[in-house]
């Protein structure tokens, strides 16, 4: 049986290795991960965005860095972009 993650088309980098990977949290990394594509934001600025708690967005955005999928600038606020490593095509 394939893992219900699979039936749904999702950024690829939002699937992680080291957590276990849920629908819910799949789909937050996914739209995260769509927000700071094109522009670096805050942690405020993509909760605001998404309509979502800025711890939810926190702890996604954690265990993104931990995989080296995104990171922050030194300079606060800080600012979360995409580091271009990570998973990039899921088989």
């Amino acid at each position: 049986m394939s893992p219900i993650w699979k039936k749904k088309l999702h950024e690829a980098k939002a699937v992680l290795r080291k957590k276990k990977n849920i629908t819910p949290g799949i789909e937050t990394r996914t739209l995260i991960l769509k927000q700071i594509r094109q522009k670096a934001k805050t942690v405020s600025e993509i909760a605001e965005d998404l309509n979502m708690s800025y711890t939810r967005v926190l702890l996604q955005l954690r265990s993104m860095k931990r995989e080296g999928i995104v990171d922050k600038t030194n300079e606060k606020p800080h600012q979360w972009y995409l580091t271009g490593l990570g998973q990039q095509v899921l088989q």
